[in-house]
């Protein structure tokens, strides 16, 4: 893939961009923060059961 090729799909890929509605931008944010939410849940249960799992393995 040559320097020109590159520059070329780079102007098609720029001319089919749109920029997002406001409700799309509104549901890309909901999903995103959705998603934080849920790794975030999941991530401390994890700690919660590590911590309990490995609190009575050394005595602490």
């Amino acid at each position: 893939m040559g320097v020109s090729q590159f520059i070329n799909d780079s102007r098609r890929i720029l001319r089919l961009a749109t920029k997002p509605s406001r409700k799309e931008l509104w549901m890309s944010t909901k999903v995103s923060l959705l998603a934080m939410v849920l790794v975030g849940m999941l991530s401390f249960v994890v700690q919660v059961i590590m911590t309990t799992v490995t609190g009575n393995w050394f005595g602490s």
